[in-house]
């Protein structure tokens, strides 16, 4: 795939029913579980994480626990936090088997791919999410794990396979009703679309997302999708119109310091500058601040395909 995982995002947790303050009888762990998700969704992972870890410390119940590890590693996730993340997610495995809870314990596997997926360690992140696929209850657990799967496939160029996946996981968010899954796995499809020449169709299906996300208020994931349009745009010559999303969305990651999602726009922004001008010089840039921030995420994925881009333009220039 040659989108980042910041435009193809491994899937998050369910909606919580909560949307302003406690519902009747609601533990204060939960109470601060629902706020911590609700600033997730809200793109500020930082302060999502704090919330986690602060229900964390409110003697929660065991099933409570095994969620607030669950989600505290997505929060890290979104940080470049990948050891931490990594702890996360084991420890809510950990926890959801020791309750019985098998679904919990598929959706942790989930989330410790998930990292994998950012890193660019494809075969790791395939492993746990077929392990994953053996212990998942739930068709919306279920179709997390066929979505991290098709993201897998896609990023090695497998567009059958990945076709397959992404196929049989939004059955199961509808089948769920699980309408972030759906937003996710659409944006997904649009990555892949675009990535196989088809930007028309990448474009649609992005808008598609896009509509879920606004009425879920799903920030996270929005931007995600305007990402996804804006490399379309470009595509399809459309660079002013690229260009305010991308700034847009540039603006938001950088104010929540989420390093990976800036890399990732930049790149966008780098192709934009070659395509629209052939203005090497700050597409090159462009490429060198994302490949800066791609290292120091250790995104491993994106920093090779940056430092293509950095060296395929200095050539370019000293020929």
């Amino acid at each position: 795939m040659t989108t980042s995982p910041a435009n193809s995002q491994p899937i998050p947790g369910p909606l919580s029913e909560a949307h302003g303050s406690a519902r009747p009888g609601q533990s204060p762990a939960s109470q601060f579980l629902d706020r911590g998700f609700r600033l997730e969704q809200a793109g500020t992972a930082t302060r999502a994480a704090e919330a986690y870890r602060h229900a964390l410390t409110l003697d929660p119940t065991p099933a409570e626990a095994a969620e607030g590890h669950l989600r505290l590693s997505r929060a890290l996730r979104s940080l470049a936090q990948w050891d931490e993340a990594i702890e996360e997610a084991r420890e809510a495995e950990r926890r959801g088997r020791q309750i019985g809870d098998e679904d919990l314990a598929a959706e942790a596997l989930n989330a410790e791919a998930g990292v994998h997926l950012m890193r660019g360690d494809y075969d790791v992140a395939e492993s746990l999410a077929r392990c994953a696929l053996i212990d998942a209850q739930s068709a919306r657990v279920r179709g997390i794990t066929l979505q991290n799967l098709g993201y897998t496939a896609a990023a090695r160029k497998e567009y059958g396979r990945a076709k397959d996946y992404f196929a049989d996981s939004l059955r199961s968010f509808r089948e769920s009703g699980y309408e972030l899954g759906i937003a996710v796995a659409l944006n997904n499809a649009a990555a892949m679309a675009r990535d196989m020449g088809d930007a028309r169709l990448g474009l649609e299906l992005s808008r598609e997302s896009a509509t879920i996300c606004r009425r879920l208020n799903a920030l996270n994931v929005l931007l995600a999708a305007v990402q996804n349009q804006a490399r379309a745009l470009v595509q399809l010559g459309s660079f002013d119109e690229a260009e305010g999303l991308l700034t847009e969305a540039l603006g938001h990651f950088t104010s929540a310091k989420n390093i990976i999602e800036q890399a990732a726009c930049l790149e966008s922004l780098g192709d934009l500058s070659a395509a629209r001008r052939g203005d090497t010089q700050t597409a090159l840039r462009c490429y060198q601040r994302a490949l800066d921030l791609a290292a120091t995420a250790q995104d491993r994925a994106l920093s090779e395909r940056l430092q293509e881009r950095v060296n395929s333009l200095r050539s370019g220039d000293s020929a």
